[in-house]
């Protein structure tokens, strides 16, 4: 059984979580490969001054009309949030809702940790069962006086879509349970990472079900810092109170408006992430020692067999320049395994031959 960290120290990939001036390759952060495109940027430095100069809509009117076209959801902008990155919301939304206890499914992104430490909570870890989502184990623990459960669907750090298991705990979650499902990788799956995977559409039926997406993982927008979240109107109006004035800049929403309208951005960024996740993991398993698992999305865990995941982080860092996720500060992990970015194939061949330079 997993126990509660004593301290609240949450851990993120990224080149400035180490000296960045070693970093060559960054393959720590999961954002899409694809960037942002050069037309994007120009036209967005046209309107440049205005949107330094103007104070931005607080209330974000026509960038939450443009995210419910996105997802054909005929509903009123009432029922979106929108905030300075899916981190904000994450908070915003333990500040509103958290008191006492929360269900974790861990490992996972550990912001859903140090949200709800920060507001005093008890947390109950549930291990993931097979790399998935345990409904049994998560239900039973969520029955008595639990304020909130937290799943993510694909889940970061393992990659694993979990929609049957997400769905089953949704359904039967005891109503005045908040349940917060972070599907901020969903849009990046590919083949079955359709649609029907989403549990966006269960809003309107389900008053406690909060869904957060992060316009920051899907459209590589990483220094912008934009996501939203989508749920009952009454539960967005109490979030209202924890949320300050201006926290969406002009210039994130306007980029927001803009990746949102390019209907091909999305499924050229899934058939590069599928095609080289394939190329990745075939190339690993001939010319290494290590073992890359399975995954939905644009990244996944390695297992580095007898080493430990610092120092294959460290060697890669130190001798290579090329930087990966230790996974050892993720709650539930060990030292056994380290994630990587899917990026485009000239990188992914770089790390590929790093990787098959370490000694057996």
């Amino acid at each position: 059984m997993m126990k509660n960290k004593l301290n609240y120290d949450c851990f993120h990939g990224g080149i400035y979580s180490v000296n960045p001036a070693l970093v060559q390759l960054d393959f720590s952060s999961n954002v899409n490969p694809l960037g942002i495109s050069k037309e994007l940027l120009n036209e967005v430095s046209r309107e440049l001054d205005s949107l330094c100069t103007t104070y931005p809509d607080p209330s974000c009117r026509e960038l939450k009309k443009d995210i419910l076209d996105y997802l054909g959801l005929e509903l009123d902008p009432k029922w979106l949030l929108v905030g300075n990155g899916a981190t904000e919301l994450i908070h915003i939304f333990a500040r509103t809702f958290i008191r006492g206890k929360v269900v974790i499914s861990a490992p996972t992104f550990c912001e859903y940790e140090l949200s709800a430490r920060r507001v005093g909570a008890t947390i109950k870890f549930v291990p993931l069962k097979n790399w998935e989502h345990d409904p049994e184990i998560i239900l039973k623990e969520s029955k008595e006086g639990c304020d909130a459960v937290f799943l993510c669907n694909p889940n970061n750090p393992t990659g694993i879509l979990s929609t049957e298991s997400a769905r089953k705990i949704i359904e039967n979650i005891d109503p005045h349970t908040q349940m917060f499902l972070d599907e901020c990788f969903i849009e990046l799956v590919g083949g079955k990472g359709k649609k029907n995977n989403s549990m966006i559409e269960l809003v309107s039926e389900y008053k406690n079900l909060v869904i957060l997406r992060s316009m920051t993982k899907s459209f590589s927008l990483a220094g912008i810092r934009l996501g939203y979240c989508v749920c009952n109107p009454n539960l967005i109006n109490l979030m209202l109170d924890n949320m300050i004035s201006w926290n969406v800049n002009g210039v994130a929403q306007k980029i927001g408006m803009l990746v949102l309208k390019d209907k091909s951005y999305l499924e050229n960024s899934r058939r590069l992430i599928q095609r080289e996740r394939n190329f990745m993991v075939k190339e690993l398993k001939k010319k290494t020692k290590f073992s890359p698992m399975s995954s939905d999305v644009n990244y996944f865990l390695i297992d580095v067999s007898d080493q430990s995941s610092t120092e294959v982080r460290n060697y890669l860092l130190n001798n290579k320049g090329i930087l990966v996720r230790d996974c050892s500060t993720f709650t539930g992990m060990g030292l056994k395994h380290i994630r990587v970015a899917v990026k485009k194939h000239t990188e992914n061949a770089i790390l590929i031959d790093a990787l098959s330079s370490m000694e057996p």
